[in-house]
């Protein structure tokens, strides 16, 4: 692999073997070992006392230093802003490995690494050691963004030994959250977890005898939580270490900041020593909540952290202690109105005990006196209720402490407007009526919310929705709602279509719909006259969710025709950017749009692509992009195909109610 900041090829050469469970003893080669600067390869043997009176206080005591002291072996914080520092970093197929600064726990950079369930998906970073070790710590900040599916896992650590066999996994358990441990083909549940999109520092200290004697310790935030000293490693020991999954196919995100790795095979012991001050997060307001956290230590492991929250004046000077406080989590009271907090953090280790205290912060505002939202005019919808129509949804008129933000769901009524249930993933502003809303009517319910409550008010009900039938120019309506064969049925004209690789009743934006896997997923439709617009308007209709988005060049959603078909084409697309693109030839020009916003957020949205006689529209959930555009007539004898080129750009996600209109 080349040491540029963004992987995302796929592995080449490498043999991989599937694991009987989550944690298996899967086979590797070894990674590729290479020279790498060192960090902390001697250390001396002192005794001192140190005290630094600054905003971030430093205090150290240090004992008389132990015969085997870890010292550092690799450290990266990724400031560099690419991998440069690490051995090898891998990538197959869809997953990605990457250096950025959108989502970081100190400094400008850190590491992000995902994989998808798409065969071959994976992407992680590892270091080889200067040899193998029985004494090693790995400990670094993580924030796990994404999980996959119940009964897997996202590794947060590997160690390995030289041949490549996987020794230790500490990971995090989907679904469940829980921090567990495996070593010795054993699956071990420590007593932390871990919520997604949150930052903990976590680290796993292994030591090998060669015999049933080896040390697992782990600690989260600084405190332990697991311990054994009847583990079995090999006493060949440990020769590298990894972040990110070598398994393919296992979905997942994770953000690695502040990664360190030490041994204890040389060096001296050394007491804590803080080298980034702990902080503190939260809302400086009466009620809220404050969570600390630890900052950065080096020194020899493991380290153990204690807790005091101290209340200052308004400059952040002035402290004393609260009685009491004494974990990482801190509840706002009246007695910290017009205050601010820090938070003293005391790390010890088996040579010494040092303290570092965060920056101050912001002053306690008191209690919000925000009015929650009231509805004052209700929520509603415009648009005719007929099958294939498109209905809009207004929040009406609210009042209360903005910002105000909105949350949609569509219901569906009886007749009377009676009797309404929620349409299952139908929250968008917009709502496309299909044939399960037809002798029903729609009812729209807004939440709306601030910082001091919620509200939810409730449009009145539409007319009855009437069938497509009547509704002028809708040449083809596929619903997807099949559930078995190999058939796509238009609830117009009979433009059936042919399934190849779809998978059918999934969770739908109306009852159900198709699945596309990314790799041989499309359906076909034979070409007919009506299919084609000529010279009038067209109006080319899907809606899809997705939390993917394509390599070079783009995936299709639907088209019929190339730019090389006689005839012409008209296409709608989705770019690498999660963009949706509309593009059409006629017998005049070419044009194409790219707009909108980003669509791979596991939500559903409509998409729609027009021409007009004078212009191209992309619309998304409502919101209408246009280009200027004459391009003259066209007709082409070749199949609409939805999901797919055919043959490449296959679409990976989910795909429901299509439809075209001309006129």
């Amino acid at each position: 692999m080349g040491r540029s900041t963004h992987f995302g090829s796929p592995c080449v050469g490498q043999r991989w073997s599937r694991p009987k469970r989550a944690e298996g003893g899967a086979m590797m080669r070894a990674p590729k070992t290479r020279s790498a600067p060192r960090m902390g390869r001697s250390a001396r043997r002192w005794t001192a006392l140190s005290l630094a009176l600054t905003p971030a206080v430093v205090l150290t005591l240090v004992a008389a230093p132990a015969a085997h002291a870890a010292s550092t072996a690799f450290a990266d914080g990724f400031e560099s802003g690419n991998f440069a520092a690490w051995s090898s970093v891998q990538t197959g197929a869809d997953g990605t490995a990457t250096v950025q600064s959108a989502t970081v726990k100190t400094g400008t950079y850190a590491a992000r690494l995902t994989a998808t369930t798409a065969a071959g998906s994976l992407a992680y970073a590892r270091e080889a050691l200067s040899g193998a070790q029985t004494d090693v710590t790995a400990s670094g900040d993580f924030q796990v963004q994404t999980e996959g599916a119940s009964g897997a896992n996202v590794p947060i650590f590997r160690l390995f030994d030289a041949a490549g066999t996987k020794l230790v996994s500490l990971y995090r358990q989907n679904q469940s959250a829980g921090i567990w441990v495996w070593y010795a083909n054993t699956y071990n549940a420590t007593t932390a977890s871990l919520a997604l999109n949150t930052w903990a520092q976590l680290q796993v200290h292994v030591i090998a005898t060669g015999a049933a004697t080896g040390t697992v310790d782990v600690l989260v935030n600084g405190a332990t939580v697991y311990h054994s000293t009847t583990a079995t490693f090999p006493a060949g020991g440990f020769s590298s270490v990894q972040i990110g999954n070598n398994s393919a196919s296992q979905a997942f995100a994770i953000v690695a900041d502040n990664i360190s790795v030490s041994t204890g095979s040389t060096g001296t012991a050394t007491p804590p020593a803080n080298t980034s001050p702990p902080t503190i997060s939260g809302t400086a307001t009466q009620g809220s909540t404050l969570t600390a956290n630890p900052g950065t230590w080096s020194g020899t492991t493991p380290i153990t952290y204690i807790y005091q929250w101290r209340r200052c004046d308004g400059v952040g000077a002035n402290c004393a202690d609260v009685s009491g406080a004494t974990a990482t989590t801190y509840v706002l009271g009246s007695a910290d109105v017009n205050a601010t907090l820090r938070v003293t953090v005391t790390a010890t280790n088996a040579v010494g005990t040092s303290s570092s205290v965060s920056a101050p912060t912001a002053v306690v505002a008191a209690a919000s006196s925000a009015s929650p939202p009231t509805n004052t005019a209700p929520p509603t919808i415009s648009g005719t209720p007929t099958q294939g129509s498109t209905l809009n949804g207004s929040p009406g008129t609210w009042s209360g402490t903005a910002p105000i933000t909105f949350a949609y769901q569509w219901r569906r009524c009886d007749s009377a407007g009676a009797t309404c249930a929620d349409v299952a993933g139908a929250t968008a502003t917009t709502y496309l009526l299909g044939s399960p809303d037809v002798g029903s009517t729609m009812r729209l319910v807004v939440t709306a919310g601030n910082s001091a409550g919620s509200g939810v008010a409730t449009s009145s009900a539409t007319t009855v929705v009437q069938p497509g039938s009547t509704q002028s120019g809708v040449v083809a309506l596929w619903h997807m709602d099949e559930t078995s064969g190999s058939v796509m049925h238009d609830s117009v004209a009979g433009h059936d279509g042919t399934l190849f690789s779809v998978a059918l009743g999934q969770p739908g934006f109306l009852g159900a719909a198709f699945g596309f896997n990314g790799s041989s997923s499309y359906v076909s439709v034979p070409s007919a006259s009506d299919l084609n617009p000529g010279s009038s308007n067209i109006t080319i209709t899907i809606h899809l969710k997705t939390t993917s988005a394509p390599a070079t060049p783009d995936w299709d959603l639907i088209r019929k025709g190339k730019y090389t078909t006689t005839g012409g084409e008209f296409k709608m697309e989705y770019q690498p950017s999660g963009q949706a693109s509309c593009g059409f030839k006629g017998s005049a020009n070419y044009s194409e749009l790219t707009a909108g916003p980003a669509l791979n957020d596991g939500k559903w949205h409509t998409v729609q692509c027009v021409k007009t006689s004078s212009a191209i529209k992309v619309i998304v959930d409502g919101q209408t992009f246009s280009k200027a555009a004459n391009l003259g007539s066209m007709s082409n004898t070749e199949p609409v195909v939805i999901g797919a080129h055919p043959g490449s750009e296959f679409f990976k996600g989910t795909l429901d109610e299509a439809s075209i209109q001309v006129g």
